[in-house]
C-alpha cells in the first residue's frame, strides 16, 4: 500500500499569489509616496516661499526744501528722509519714487535745451553711490556697509543724478529724455514711496510739502 498522506490536502504548505499579490502592491505605494515626497521637496526648494515677510520699516520724511530755476537752482534741492524703525533695507535692492509738481532739464544746454515743468517723477532705482554724483556718498555715508538701518538719514540732492548711466531717472509728464536732475515747486506737496526690488512691494509711504530752499 502507498505511504499516507500525514496533512490533508488543504493544509499542505506552500506559496500563494493570493498572499503575494497584496505585499507588492503595498510596497509599490510605499516606494512611489516617497518618490513623490523627493521631488516636492527638490521642487520646492528652488522657489521662494511665498509665505516670506517682506522688508518692513518706517521711513518719514524729514524735510523737503526746494525750488525751480528762476527761484532756486536743482543743486539746491533737498528731500531728507528718516528711516524711524524696522528692518534694516539693503540699498541695492531699495527704489525711492518722489512725485509732485516740479521741473527738470532737456536736451543739451546752448543746443536747444530747455526746461521742463509739470508733473514731476524721480524714481531712484537702487539706493547705492554707483550712478549718481560724487557728493550723493558724501551725504550718505551712512550706505558704505550695505543698509540704510533705523536711526540713519538719507538725504537726496536734485543734482543727483547728473553724469552718464544714471540710477535716478526724471520724468515730466510724457518726457523721459531729461538731464535726470530736478525740482519741485515750492509750496506743493511731494509723495515718497520706499519700494522693496525685485517684488515691488510697498514699504513705506509719506508726503511733505515743499519748502522753499535757501541758496547756497
Amino acid at each position: 500500500m502507498g505511504q499516507k498522506r500525514l496533512f490533508p490536502q488543504h493544509l499542505q504548505f506552500g506559496f500563494s499569489d493570493q498572499g503575494v499579490s497584496p505585499v507588492v502592491g503595498v510596497l509599490l505605494m510605499v516606494a512611489l509616496t516617497v518618490l513623490l515626497v523627493g521631488v516636492t521637496a527638490v521642487s520646492l526648494a528652488g522657489v521662494s516661499n511665498p509665505l516670506k515677510k517682506g522688508l518692513m520699516a518706517n521711513v518719514d520724511i524729514e524735510l523737503i526744501e526746494g525750488g525751480v530755476p528762476n527761484e532756486v537752482r536743482y543743486r539746491d534741492n533737498f528731500i531728507i528722509l528718516m528711516h524711524k524703525g524696522g528692518d534694516p533695507l539693503p540699498i541695492e535692492s531699495i527704489q525711492i519714487i518722489l512725485t509732485g509738481q516740479g521741473s527738470s532739464y532737456t536736451g543739451v544746454v546752448a543746443q536747444g535745451g530747455k526746461i521742463v515743468k509739470g508733473d514731476l517723477q524721480v524714481t531712484y532705482l537702487d539706493l547705492c553711490p554707483e550712478g549718481k554724483d560724487s557728493r550723493y556718498l558724501k551725504r550718505n555715508s551712512c550706505i558704505t556697509d550695505g543698509y540704510w538701518s533705523a536711526g540713519e538719514v538719507i538725504v537726496l540732492n536734485g543734482d543727483d543724478g547728473l553724469g552718464h548711466n544714471s540710477s535716478v531717472i526724471v520724468r515730466v509728464g510724457n518726457i523721459s529724455n531729461t538731464s535726470n536732475n530736478f525740482g519741485f515747486k515750492k509750496g506743493t506737496v511731494v509723495t515718497v514711496k520706499i519700494i522693496e526690488n525685485p517684488s515691488s512691494k510697498l514699504i513705506s509711504r509719506c508726503n511733505a510739502n515743499v519748502l522753499a530752499a535757501k541758496k547756497i
